[in-house]
């Protein structure tokens, strides 16, 4: 059996009962976000892929709800799979705003000088607050690291 069907076990029933509703509710608000960006002026492609992303994610859900009357774990395993859509959307994000400081860095090289918020950055960053901070968040990582190789190395001598 998998994991999920696994997990779908371990919660309260009252929480299994309620999985098909949450799973409307969501696929409503996915649904309705679709049809806001359909009714934009100008769709652009990035639009027409958030609209088909949230398309698929309210069809699934609404699946996953109408699946659970008849097997509650295959509907576990649809409602994970509807929101698992979600990280295309954070990657879309991703690559917009990658795309979005290579276009400006390359305008910048064409124009001889730093754009507007690099040159902000580098004038306002760090403050010695923030020099603190960040040496305590390396001395911490440099710590994580030592203990994780000391772990592996125990693990080492003891096979």
């Amino acid at each position: 059996m998998s994991n999920n069907v696994d997990e779908f076990r371990d919660f309260p029933r009252w929480l299994q009962r309620m999985i098909p509703f949450i799973s409307v509710m969501l696929a409503m608000l996915a649904f309705s976000y679709a049809l806001y960006l359909y009714n934009q002026e100008s769709l652009g492609f990035v639009h027409w892929v958030r609209l088909i992303v949230f398309t698929m994610i309210s069809v699934v859900l609404l699946l996953s709800a109408i699946l659970y009357f008849f097997r509650a774990e295959l509907a576990w395993k649809w409602f994970i799979g509807g929101l698992g859509l979600l990280p295309i959307l954070l990657l879309l994000q991703l690559i917009l705003f990658l795309m979005t400081m290579i276009k400006m860095v390359i305008a910048s090289l064409f124009q001889g000088s730093l754009p507007e918020p690099v040159r902000l950055f580098i004038e306002n960053y760090p403050s010695p607050f923030d020099s603190v901070i960040l040496a305590v968040l390396f001395i911490a990582g440099l710590v994580w690291l030592i203990q994780k190789l000391k772990k592996q190395k125990t693990k080492e001598r003891e096979e």
